[in-house]
C-alpha cells in the first residue's frame, strides 16, 4: 500500500476496486505511473471515471500529503479536473455519426500532443471507446503512443482489449475494471440516487432484481431506476425463469409457444436475453457443485435451488453451451431465426 495510505484514502470515489486502488496510489506517490493506460470494462463499470481521478492525482496539490485523499478533491488543480473545467485534460471521442474513431481525430490528437499544458504541469488524453479505433487510427497513434512528450499520458477506455492491436497493448498496460459486489452496489445507489433508495422501499424485489441485472456495475444500475429502461431487462430476466422452467420435468401447463414467441427478433436484445438465460442457468449449476454459492441472476437462494433439483448437472451443462454457442453464432451475425431454431432443438424446447 502506498506508504502508509490507508485504502479509504485512495481514490475513494472509486468504489470496490481495492488491489488497483492501492496499486494506482503506489504509483501515483511514488512517480512510477506509465504514460499510458488501457481501462477495460463494459459500459457503465467506471472507466472515465477512474481516468479522471487518476488525472487529479497526478495534479493533485495535496498528493504529498499522505493524511488527505489521493486525490484530494479540494485543491484548485482537483477541482477543475473532477469538474470537468480543466483544458489540460482532454476527452477525445468519435466523429459525430461515425462507427468508428477514424484515422483524422487520431492526426489531430498527434498534433495537439506536441502543445505545452495550459496550467498544469501534465496533458492527459482521455480516448473514449478506444475498441472502436479503426487499424489505420491503431497504425496512425503508434508513435505517439511510444514517444510521447513527458508531460503527456493516455487513458485509453476500452470495453474489450481483444480488438486493439498487440503493438498498441504492449505500449499500454491494462486496468480492469472489476464488478462490484451486491452490498457494494448497493452502498453506491443510495449514495448516488434518492431514487433508488425510496425504490428499495416502495419494491424491494424490483430493486433487488436491478441488482442482478447491473452485472456489479454501477453506472448501469443507475441507468435502470429509470423504470422505461429497466422494463426491458426485467422482461427478459422473466423469459430466462420461464425457457428454463419449460425445460424441468415440471412445466407446470407452460405453453411453450408463448415463450418461444417472446424472444426476440432484434440481435442485440436477443443476446442480452439469451445472456440472461446464460447468468440463471450457471446459478443452478453453481448450486450443484458449492456449497455457498454466489447468485449472479437468482434474487432467492430458494427459488434457485427448487428449479435446480428438476435438473441434472448434465443437462445444465448442455443449456449453458447449446446458449453460448447462440450467442457466438449471433455475435458473428448469423440469421436470428434459425439460431433460435437451432438453440430451441438444441436445448429440447422443440
Amino acid at each position: 500500500m502506498a506508504k502508509g495510505c490507508e485504502l479509504m484514502n485512495c481514490f475513494p470515489n472509486i468504489l470496490g476496486n481495492k488491489e488497483l486502488r492501492s496499486r494506482l496510489a503506489t504509483d501515483v506517490r511514488e512517480g512510477t505511473l506509465a504514460h499510458a493506460y488501457i481501462i477495460e470494462g463494459p459500459r457503465g463499470s467506471g472507466k472515465h471515471l477512474l481516468a479522471r481521478e487518476i488525472a487529479a492525482a497526478l495534479a493533485c496539490e495535496n498528493s504529498g500529503d499522505l493524511s488527505k485523499p489521493l486525490p484530494c478533491t479540494f485543491c484548485p488543480s482537483c477541482r477543475k479536473i473532477l469538474g470537468k473545467n480543466s483544458p489540460d485534460v482532454i476527452t477525445v471521442t468519435r466523429e459525430e455519426g461515425k462507427a468508428q474513431l477514424g484515422v483524422d481525430v487520431i492526426r489531430h490528437l498527434r498534433d495537439d500532443v506536441r502543445l505545452l499544458p495550459n496550467d498544469l504541469d501534465i496533458k492527459v488524453y482521455i480516448i473514449e471507446d478506444a475498441h472502436s479505433m479503426n487499424v489505420q487510427a491503431q497504425n496512425a497513434f503508434l508513435l505517439t503512443l511510444e514517444e510521447p512528450p513527458k508531460f503527456v499520458v493516455f487513458f485509453l477506455l476500452c470495453e474489450n482489449s481483444s480488438v486493439l492491436l498487440e503493438t498498441v497493448k504492449s505500449r499500454a498496460p491494462i486496468l480492469r475494471m472489476r464488478p462490484l459486489s451486491d452490498s457494494e452496489l448497493r452502498d453506491g445507489l443510495f449514495k448516488e440516487s434518492g431514487e433508488a433508495r425510496l425504490l428499495e422501499k416502495e419494491n424491494k424485489e424490483e430493486f433487488e432484481e436491478i441488482i442482478k441485472l447491473s452485472s456489479g456495475y454501477l453506472g448501469q444500475a443507475l441507468e435502470f431506476i429509470d423504470e422505461k429502461k429497466r422494463l426491458p431487462g426485467l422482461a427478459a430476466r422473466h423469459l430466462a425463469k420461464d425457457f428454463l422452467l419449460a425445460l424441468t420435468v415440471r412445466k407446470n401447463g407452460m405453453k411453450v409457444a408463448d415463450i418461444i414467441s417472446a424472444f426476440s427478433s432484434k440481435r442485440d436484445e436477443l443476446i442480452r436475453q439469451l445472456s440472461e438465460i446464460e447468468n440463471a442457468a450457471r446459478d443452478l449449476l453453481l448450486i450443484k457443485r458449492c456449497e455457498s454459492p454466489t447468485l449472479c441472476f437468482f434474487t432467492s437462494d430458494e427459488e434457485a435451488a427448487d428449479i435446480s433439483f428438476n435438473f441434472k448437472t448434465s443437462a445444465l451443462l448442455s443449456i449453458t453451451d447449446a446458449l453460448g454457442k447462440a450467442k457466438n453464432r449471433l455475435t458473428a451475425n448469423a440469421n436470428v431465426r434459425l439460431t433460435l431454431f437451432a438453440l430451441f432443438i438444441d436445448c429440447g424446447l422443440i
